[in-house]
């Protein structure tokens, strides 16, 4: 009976090494999908603060609180990718354009949070998640003009 006791917790220990293994390590992918999902990133919280703020500008109500809700998911699921992603090889050229749209989230993350409670009444309230909003757009404006100014790098084996 003990050596089933031991087994299982075996079992257990080797399943908690697993999923920090999984969990503590950042998600590595190669150099051209690295670029892609980080754009998809981009794309998805671009489209979602879009969907926000034209919740906003239609007024408290219902809507922007599931509107508020559903964005809020979205980014914090964006942001926390952005700390986990990096390219498998190679150094991180778009570290600093990863880092900025993780910005991008928090500031668009506090904002849905504010707009999906009962203070979204408030007009204080509004206007400040509107300036998260504005502070979002801005950043990620700016890393849509550092990704279109830099050139593609070659990736992997390119022939002449």
């Amino acid at each position: 009976m003990v050596w089933l006791y031991a087994l299982i917790l075996l079992l257990l220990a080797a399943a908690l090494v697993v999923a920090y293994r999984v969990l503590g390590t950042p998600s590595r992918l190669a150099p051209s999908d690295y670029d892609v999902v980080l754009e998809d990133i981009a794309t998805s919280v671009e489209r979602a603060a879009s969907r926000l703020r034209q919740s906003l500008d239609e007024g408290p109500g219902q809507s922007l609180e599931d509107q508020a809700t559903a964005a809020h998911k979205i980014f914090q699921t964006a942001y926390y990718q952005t700390l986990r992603l990096r390219p498998a090889s190679g150094p991180d050229l778009a570290a600093d354009a990863r880092a900025a749209i993780g910005r991008a989230c928090e500031a668009y993350d506090w904002s849905s949070r504010m707009l999906g409670t009962e203070s979204a009444q408030n007009p204080l309230v509004l206007e400040a998640a509107r300036r998260l909003m504005d502070a979002g757009d801005a950043v990620l404006t700016q890393v849509e003009r550092k990704q279109s100014a830099m050139p593609d790098a070659p990736r992997g084996n390119t022939g002449p």
